[in-house]
């Protein structure tokens, strides 16, 4: 027994050849390019935006920068920073009852 296939349909033909311009292919494309001009529009009123607010941040961070110098400034005029001093002699000090022995024990603080 041969089974059959049901016949496929014709399947409409692509043409290369553009389509006759239109008014409504027209007023798409209008409409097109009004939305993408509004769209650009708007991003660039948001980086506007936020030039803006970076200058304002870099702004408010330079001065405080000037500010926290000027703070350590006065800081050292009045109180000059002290040199950290050494001890005269360690705290403890590990000796050993072998005199021959090259090795000396210390602490060290940190």
């Amino acid at each position: 027994m041969t089974t059959t296939r049901p016949p496929r349909p014709i399947r409409s033909k692509i043409s290369t050849m553009p389509r006759k311009q239109s008014e409504a292919d027209q007023q798409l494309e209008l409409y097109k390019l009004i939305t993408e001009k509004q769209r650009i529009q708007e991003k660039l009123e948001m980086m506007e935006r936020q030039i803006k607010q970076l200058k304002s941040r870099l702004t408010f961070v330079t001065d405080q920068i000037e500010i926290t110098e000027q703070s350590i400034q006065n800081m050292r005029t009045v109180n000059p920073p002290s040199v950290a001093k050494k001890p005269d002699s360690p705290k403890t000090v590990a000796q050993s009852s072998n005199n021959s022995s090259n090795f000396q024990a210390f602490y060290l603080e940190y």
